[in-house]
């Protein structure tokens, strides 16, 4: 899944910071903060949309828990960080435990979030440590020739197109944020994704749904009470929209348009 990328552009959870952290300090922060069951520590460098997530229950999880029992005994160091350039974004890859297969290391994924790192969907991984090594040792420098101003938003809030749907909120790469979102502003929403402007994610009172477009194809995601879980199959515009459109409508059949696996 290309999900290690989808949150780099959304905006900080707290006030920038005056000086700028680099990928290793970020990461052992977030780890420390694993291992120490710090909630609040955890969520400071997480993007919106998995903070929100994040209540007195978020250590009982399984998943969560057994990471942080992995934690046990690790020393507080990071052996190492490599970066993942691609479109979508840039990943640090945090290497900082090995694993017992001696092949594989342990390693924790940020994504770049303006100037700040931030914890990537999916962060802890065990992955093959010759992988590991093939990816950039330095951090690619940034290309402002290439990049162009940020459009303004296209979507305006409270468009009296069809009905709003409470208690839900969309989220897009580029900081655009609808809040009680009409299915016309959803629609609009799906047309102004592209290479910048490529991940949107629709909060629900329940849980969110979350699509990232690579090439005409969407990679889709739901949280909910019984878990998170991944389309096994990329889906189209279209497809992805009809099932957004569902979700937000409280259609309950919505979960039938695609296969699902619990994600990883």
């Amino acid at each position: 899944m290309r999900f290690a990328a989808i949150l780099v552009s959304m905006t900080a959870l707290l006030a920038p910071c005056a000086w700028t952290q680099t990928a290793e300090e970020v990461g052992r922060e977030i780890l420390t903060a694993y291992k120490n069951r710090d909630i609040e520590g955890v969520k400071r460098h997480m993007p919106p949309v998995l903070a929100m997530t994040v209540d007195k229950k978020f250590f009982k999880d399984k998943a969560i828990r057994a990471e942080v029992v992995g934690l046990r005994r690790w020393d507080g160091k990071v052996r190492e960080v490599r970066y993942v350039p691609a479109k979508s974004g840039l990943t640090a890859s945090v290497y900082y435990d090995e694993d017992a297969d001696p092949s594989k290391v342990r390693v924790f994924n940020l994504n770049k979030s303006g100037n700040s790192w931030k914890q990537a969907l999916g962060s802890f991984l065990v992955i093959e440590k010759e992988k590991f090594m093939a990816y950039d040792a330095k951090e690619p420098s940034a290309k402002p020739a290439a990049r162009k101003a940020p459009a303004a938003p296209a979507i305006v809030q409270g468009a009296p197109q069809d009905a709003p749907n409470r208690g839900y909120a969309i989220e897009m790469a580029d900081g655009t944020v609808v809040k009680d979102p009409t299915v016309a502003q959803l629609q609009k929403a799906f047309e102004s994704l592209g290479e910048e402007n490529f991940f949107i994610t629709l909060n629900a009172p329940d849980g969110f749904m979350t699509a990232s477009r690579s090439g005409g194809a969407y990679d889709v995601e739901y949280k909910d009470e019984q878990g998170q879980f991944a389309a096994i199959d990329e889906m189209s515009a279209v497809q992805s929209l009809e099932l957004f459109s569902a979700y937000i409508k409280r259609d309950k059949t919505w979960k039938s348009k695609a296969k699902w696996r619990p994600f990883d």
